[in-house]
């Protein structure tokens, strides 16, 4: 889904080469609403026109998206510049703005409104799953709701799904006192809870991408893969990224890949403390309205 979102700025300025053309967005069919609030087509295929050399015969002209990491393994900017070199186009490299479906903000505005979630500070946590070598330990999640709702903050959420697209059905971490909503909400109500919340809180995934085309503050942690390879200068996002040697091997030649493996127990995301989370969480969370008690 953050793949996706990526590619957004240069299809919209690859589409000013075919003034009055009609565009054709492939991609996975779970994702084919995000074309369409990034305003980039309401026409989505999941053919894979890219790779289809008899497609190439139908079309004036076929962009395909590639990360300079699959091909020479090494990032010099971030996948947003690099989608935009590809093809010779430029952008400031922010994410572009989703605009926001109107049924789907009201569904879930009334949702927060009916668990009791309507006051006070809605704060989004998304602890995957997705990759064991980009997850949190459940361990650190449990400990961080704890100290949140200590502190007052008791408007908590959790999205996600259980099922990776290429690793089939996961196990989804449990953590006690928030609203668990996994595997209940589309994409279109996801991308409207996500821009209603005050903070997201995540590890690197796609709903930290969704958090920066809504305009949404969020803090992530990151170990194999690096924020500044992910996301503008300009961010409104804060990242915790651990300190071991091998931190963002993703980026790196020769990489390491998540989907071999790691050699070294995912130090990187092991060794992200709670305390260094919660302090950006605070310094986020302070200039909010105070939280309220919890009834």
């Amino acid at each position: 889904m953050g793949d996706i979102l990526c590619t957004f700025p240069a299809a919209l300025e690859l589409k000013k080469r075919h003034p009055g053309a009609t565009f054709i967005y492939s991609c996975m069919p779970d994702y084919a609403c995000l074309p369409r609030l990034g305003g980039v087509t309401t026409r989505v295929t999941s053919a894979n026109i890219a790779r289809e050399s008899v497609w190439r015969h139908c079309f004036s002209a076929i962009y395909h998206f590639s990360y300079r990491a699959e091909t020479t393994g090494c990032s010099e900017g971030t996948f947003i510049e690099e989608f935009c070199q590809q093809h010779g186009v430029t952008t400031d490299g922010t994410h572009h703005r989703l605009k926001l479906d109107g049924m789907a903000a009201a569904r879930m505005k009334a949702m927060l409104e009916q668990r009791g979630l309507g006051m006070g500070p809605l704060i989004v946590l998304h602890p995957g799953p997705t990759w064991p070598v980009k997850e949190w330990p459940e361990a650190g999640w449990v400990e961080l709701v704890a100290e949140l709702r200590r502190r007052g903050f008791f408007n908590l959420v959790q999205l996600g799904v259980g099922k990776h697209p290429q690793l089939g059905a996961l196990p989804r971490i449990n953590i006690p006192g928030v609203l668990p909503l996994v595997d209940q909400l589309t994409v279109e109500d996801t991308v409207a809870l996500v821009a209603q919340a005050d903070l997201l809180i995540g590890i690197d995934s796609g709903l930290m991408h969704i958090a920066a085309s809504v305009g949404t503050p969020a803090v992530g942690m990151f170990g194999p893969t690096s924020p500044q390879f992910l996301y503008a200068k300009s961010s409104i996002s804060s990242f915790v990224v651990s300190r071991v040697e091998c931190q963002g091997c993703h980026h790196r030649v020769p990489r390491m890949h998540w989907m071999t493996g790691c050699p070294y127990n995912i130090r990187c995301m092991k060794e992200i403390s709670v305390e260094a989370v919660l302090r950006e969480i605070i310094q986020r969370l302070e200039t909010l309205p105070a939280p309220v008690s919890e009834k």
